[in-house]
């Protein structure tokens, strides 16, 4: 029935199991693969998103620090306007009242 060139029934099953061994190593070859490159991409989205979320706080952090030294520019000047103002005023009531110290009463 078989030619020369056929197989014994029992080398053909040992390819066989041999062949599916093989289909199942590399299943599982795939997936080992896949899930480390899921873990390699999961751990590089960490690192990215990490580093986005260190800019975002630096950047609010450094916000507010501009804000309140933008609010201290604004009074210094306003202080020293004030400063000016009170020794002005200060100094011309100094020299007021030396005048009407200097002046003769009669």
């Amino acid at each position: 029935m078989f030619s020369h060139w056929s197989v014994s029934e029992k080398k053909a099953r040992k390819w066989i199991w041999i062949g599916l061994a093989v289909v199942a190593a590399l299943q599982l070859y795939y997936v080992r693969e896949m899930i480390a490159a899921f873990v390699v991409l999961g751990v590089v989205f960490a690192l990215i998103s990490g580093a986005g979320m260190l800019v975002f706080l630096v950047d609010r952090a450094n916000g507010r620090t501009v804000t309140s030294a933008e609010m201290t520019g604004l009074a210094i000047p306003r202080t020293a306007r004030r400063g000016v103002h009170f020794r002005g005023r200060a100094g011309r009531q100094a020299v007021s009242r030396a005048r009407r110290s200097s002046v003769p009463t009669q």
